[in-house]
């Protein structure tokens, strides 16, 4: 393995781990804006619906917002399994253990929190068109298109599991030749 390519696995594995940490963050700060849209009194509630701009074209309720906080901390668990099998996976490569049971179990763990994001991003998109109200956040995206590349990914992350299968395979045939 070149320079090269161990300085672009090692860059690939910090920014992993740094995504892994602001997935956790997040996960934690929608956490706590869940619980306290539970607690807080009715004047704040709205308040906060009529500071998010939610009020005047939309009938989104606050346990309306606290479903939608729930979706998205459900969308940054599968983003942080994401980050967390792909952190492994690049150190595996790291120490050129390619066509591993460890490899294609992370892939395969990528494959299924995959799925469940873009499933989950759908069920958002479907959530907020029912309450008419769109462009509601800039970190996920709500358009269709944005939904279709999703799905191409998903294929693509498809296509490289069974790729490493096979290869997991051939590898095994390999070792009990020799």
């Amino acid at each position: 393995m070149n320079l090269f390519t161990k300085t672009v696995l090692k860059s690939l594995s910090i920014v992993s781990l740094i995504a892994q940490v602001l997935c956790a963050f997040a996960g934690l700060v929608l956490l706590f804006a869940s619980g306290a849209l539970l607690l807080v009194s009715k004047g704040v509630k709205e308040q906060l619906l009529q500071y998010t701009d939610l009020t005047s074209n939309t009938n989104l309720s606050v346990w309306g917002l606290i479903l939608s906080c729930l979706v998205a901390l459900a969308i940054i668990a599968c983003l942080f399994i994401i980050m967390y099998a792909l952190h492994k996976m690049i150190g595996n490569i790291y120490e050129q253990h390619y066509f591993v049971s460890q490899n294609l179990k992370y892939l395969k763990l990528i494959l299924i929190s995959f799925t469940s994001f873009t499933i989950l991003q759908f069920i958002s998109q479907l959530f907020f068109a029912q309450a008419h109200a769109y462009n509601v956040s800039d970190i996920f995206s709500e358009s269709w298109s944005s939904l279709m590349g999703n799905i191409l990914l998903l294929a693509i992350v498809y296509t490289i599991y069974v790729v490493f299968k096979y290869g997991m395979h051939l590898q095994e045939d390999s070792n009990n030749v020799i």
